[in-house]
């Protein structure tokens, strides 16, 4: 991330994909500046149903879903990721960002 005051410096923000990151410590900063959101992601954030998704579709690859021990091996993963969108969901509502619809290709 760039500062736009001082672009010659990087800004380290310490998120990094980590899954054990605490959800008290999550920095939006990275979010700074995005004033709105598909609508149909919010609402597969919002139906509660991102987990089931992810499973089905991480299925689709047997040699990454058998490497990973099947859903017994990304339970903990993917409990994670679902509460991460929940987080994300309630700063979307909280500041009360913009929803667009997609744009068909």
């Amino acid at each position: 991330m760039v500062r736009s005051s001082d672009p010659s410096h990087l800004v380290y923000i310490d998120n990094a994909g980590n899954l054990q990151h605490p959800e008290d410590k999550l920095n939006f900063r990275l979010l700074e500046g995005i004033d709105g959101f598909p609508e149909s992601a919010v609402k597969v954030l919002a139906s509660g149903c991102l987990q089931n998704m992810l499973l089905k579709s991480l299925q689709m690859d047997p040699v990454f879903w058998e490497s990973q021990g099947g859903a017994q091996g990304l339970k903990q993963v993917l409990q994670t990721l679902e509460q991460r969108g929940q987080v994300l969901l309630g700063h979307i509502q909280k500041h009360n960002l913009t929803l667009f619809r997609d744009e068909d290709p």
